[in-house]
């Protein structure tokens, strides 16, 4: 799990879980969560596919959207997000280890985590010295791979007045 800006750089990484593990059990198990959940990080929204669980401060897209609002929302949610899925695939074009077109690190679970984060902060650095974009196929994963379908709380609220402000 990995949160990035807007320059593409991490800000976040989360990688201490097997990737068979679902987006929403890494997100509960994750310090940020619990910084979010404690409020010790008072304003701001994260956007995160429909993997993981709406709240007040994480918004996902509506799931079977039924009005213009809705689809707007959709729409722009979708193309803010795409920063992550870019982000990704820089990072993944610039560390090909990384992308699993040519198989997988062969590595024990933490040595691939260490990896993970160290070719993590080797990217940072390459944004903050705007190193270029290395070239190739782009590496972009659409999200799609899985559906949270757990209690969604008070973030539908929150997200029905987003949708109803702004769209």
């Amino acid at each position: 799990m990995a949160v990035c800006d807007a320059k593409l750089k991490f800000i976040n990484i989360v990688a201490k879980w097997p990737g068979s593990s679902h987006d929403s059990f890494v997100w509960n198990n994750s310090t940020l969560c619990q910084l979010f959940e404690n409020k010790n990080i008072p304003r701001g929204w994260l956007l995160g596919d429909s993997g993981y669980p709406l709240r007040t401060f994480l918004l996902t897209p509506v799931m079977n959207p039924t009005t213009p609002k809705e689809n707007a929302y959709n729409t722009a949610h979708i193309k803010t997000r795409n920063v992550i899925e870019r982000c990704f695939g820089v990072w993944k074009m610039r560390f090909r280890c990384m992308d699993t077109s040519g198989g997988t690190l062969q590595f024990s679970t933490k040595r691939t985590c260490n990896i993970i984060v160290a070719t993590a902060v080797l990217h940072n650095i390459c944004v903050e010295n705007r190193v270029p974009e290395t070239q190739g196929r782009p590496v972009i994963n659409d999200g799609n791979d899985c559906v949270y379908r757990g209690t969604l709380n008070d973030g539908n609220d929150n997200r029905r007045r987003l949708i109803e402000a702004r769209f």
